[in-house]
């Protein structure tokens, strides 16, 4: 069998993004032996500069996706028009539509990504739609669409409950929840953890922190707040993981105010990130993936939301007593913080037998 993963993105310097290819990968060539897998690479969509261009053409092909008596030739004309063309690629047996986080409403490559998944159900191939948080108005036109490509998918699931209720308010009766493909990974060995100790100098005990999509490289002095109240509260060093530009933008002015923090970034792999983790006492943040490393190393964290809600699905997915913090109300940040350290043995082995009993889940991506 011939699969292809739509939208790989595991060449990208993002850790939970190659941490979540990998872990799909692992999850299919289990459930598939002896099939080959290959990833389709998209190019970049068109008029990055002429934005009334570039909405005009995703419109068509929004146009397109709400007739039912379209015909796949002008399927085929309108992506095109979005830099997809058929033509250069071979159809697989099955298609793997990885959505992400590319499936909410300020995505500029939903209606793309549904109109490639209609039309190769349309060509005869198997999709799929996995791995993904959904997060669109209910009524919305992009709403009405996605239900009407994923009502006639062949497998859809999403990676936390709260997009599953959402699907089911849009129509989408289809899905079930299968954890984020990231569970599926291998915990840190003691060979890595030592590795990446002695390249960073990391020191006996700390703190790590993260950012999240829910503020952006202008959060600085938001940002310094939340650091200096985990210093205060933690009494250890905080080591910075920075892999988004937004996050290596915090980390700059991070070492502007406090120039002994360790940063940690890209340049090391998302191994590496795991084994740093791993290693912490608590993990801080509102990224997704580096959250799903800390419960997969028994890491306890204090959550922050994100830009959609899919940090609110992850704690709902692992059980987890502690919710997401609004960035915008730190009143009880460090109370939460507090929370988490008095409680840290509990709390490890919560995340310990919850995210085990998810890593096993992951299986069902395979549909």
């Amino acid at each position: 069998m011939n699969i292809s993963i739509l939208n790989d993105t595991s060449k990208t310097s993002n850790w939970g993004c190659a941490a979540t290819v990998a872990g799909l990968k692992t999850a299919l060539t289990s459930a598939c032996p002896g099939s080959s897998l290959a990833s389709m690479e998209l190019q970049p969509l068109p008029y990055r500069k002429i934005k009334l261009l570039r909405a005009r053409a995703i419109n068509r092909l929004a146009d397109c996706l709400e007739d039912s008596s379209h015909t796949t030739s002008t399927l085929v004309e309108r992506l095109q028009k979005l830099n997809f063309n058929l033509a250069d690629y071979s159809l697989p047996d099955r298609l793997i539509l990885n959505g992400e986080g590319d499936i909410h409403s300020r995505s500029g490559h939903l209606l793309r990504l549904l109109g490639i998944a209609r039309l190769f159900k349309e060509s005869g191939v198997r999709v799929s739609a996995v791995n993904q948080s959904v997060d669109l108005v209910v009524g919305s036109r992009q709403a009405n669409i996605l239900n009407l490509v994923y009502s006639a998918l062949d497998f859809v699931s999403v990676r936390e409950p709260v997009s599953l209720r959402l699907l089911e308010q849009i129509g989408v009766t289809n899905a079930r929840v299968v954890p984020d493909a990231a569970f599926s990974i291998a915990p840190a060995t003691q060979a890595e953890k030592d590795a990446v100790r002695d390249k960073l100098k990391l020191p006996e005990r700390y703190v790590c922190l993260t950012g999240s999509s829910d503020i952006s490289k202008r959060s600085g002095d938001l940002f310094i707040k939340v650091y200096e109240g985990l210093k205060r509260v933690a009494g250890l060093p905080v080591i910075m993981m920075a892999s988004t530009k937004t996050d290596k933008a915090l980390a700059r002015q991070l070492q502007a105010h406090d120039p002994s923090i360790i940063v940690m970034t890209d340049t090391y792999d998302y191994r590496s990130a795991l084994a740093v983790i791993a290693e912490s006492d608590v993990l801080v943040g509102g990224r997704f993936h580096p959250v799903i490393f800390a419960a997969r190393e028994g890491t306890p964290v204090v959550p922050f939301k994100g830009n959609t809600h899919k940090m609110e699905g992850l704690m709902e997915l692992l059980s987890y007593p502690v919710e997401p913090i609004d960035w915008r109300v730190l009143a009880d940040c460090e109370a939460r913080i507090q929370y988490v350290l008095n409680n840290h043995q509990a709390l490890t082995q919560l995340l310990s037998a919850n995210s085990e009993r998810l890593s096993v889940e992951v299986a069902r991506l395979a549909g």
